[in-house]
Order: structure tokens, then C-alpha cells, then sequence
């Protein structure tokens, strides 16, 4: 048996999960990770193969709408209009709200503000940056 025949059909199993209801960015995951691996995918997407095995499973209790942006963002080619830097992958720019302050540039310091101030693309919101 080569290793191509052990793959998992990640398609026929999602599809066999959702049915009707499959919304066309959980197939592309899954066409991703047939294509490739699950680890692959699951990297490529910021996330853990399990959380991916969730997804496919129908049965995710996260936050979805987060993993569809970044699926769209990394695998589907979405990009929004970045404040400061311009026209950018879905997926990066949830990479960007999740980075700190670091100082390193004066780039990353207008990213953070950005992230944190009015963005429309922002998962954000100013009460997670308060101090207790």
C-alpha cells in the first residue's frame, strides 16, 4: 500500500458531515487538507489538525466565523484594505491583531494602534487591552 492510497478523503467525510448545510469555505479546507495534510492545513490556517477535525466533523464549539476568515484569507485568496500597510490576506491581518507591541518599528506600534482603534476589520475590542 504507498502512502498516497493511506490519504483520508477529507471531502467525502465533510460532505457526509454537513450535507446541504456545507458552507464552500469548509470544502476548500477540506480539499486542502486532501490535497495536502491535515497538519499542513491546520498549519497553514493557524490552527491544530484537531481543531480542523472539528470542523470537518460539524461539531466545532469555537469561534467559526474566526476559522472562515482565516480559511478565506489563506486558502481562498480574501484580502482587505490594511489602514497601514495596505491591501493584505484575511488571515495575516488576524495574524496582526494578535501581535503585540513589540517596539521593533514604528510600523508594528501603527499596526497595534490600528488593530486596537477603529479598523473595520478588526476582531478587537478596546476593553481587551484595559488594565484591571
Amino acid at each position: 500500500m504507498t502512502s498516497a492510497s493511506k490519504r483520508i478523503d477529507f471531502v467525502a467525510n465533510t460532505a457526509a458531515a454537513w450535507g446541504d448545510a456545507l458552507p464552500d469555505w469548509v470544502a476548500e479546507l477540506a480539499r486542502e487538507a486532501t490535497r495536502t495534510t491535515a497538519t499542513r492545513t491546520a498549519r497553514r490556517i493557524g490552527y491544530s489538525p484537531a481543531v480542523l477535525s472539528a470542523v470537518f466533523a460539524a461539531k466545532y464549539q469555537g469561534n467559526m466565523k474566526t476559522v472562515e476568515a482565516r480559511v478565506r484569507g489563506a486558502l481562498m485568496g480574501l484580502t482587505v484594505d490594511c489602514p497601514v500597510v495596505g491591501e493584505i490576506g484575511r488571515d495575516r491581518c488576524l495574524d496582526q491583531q494578535r501581535m503585540g507591541n513589540t517596539g521593533a518599528s514604528s510600523i508594528r506600534a501603527r499596526l497595534y494602534r490600528a488593530c486596537r482603534g477603529d479598523c473595520q476589520h478588526s476582531n478587537l475590542k478596546e476593553a481587551d487591552d484595559a488594565q484591571p
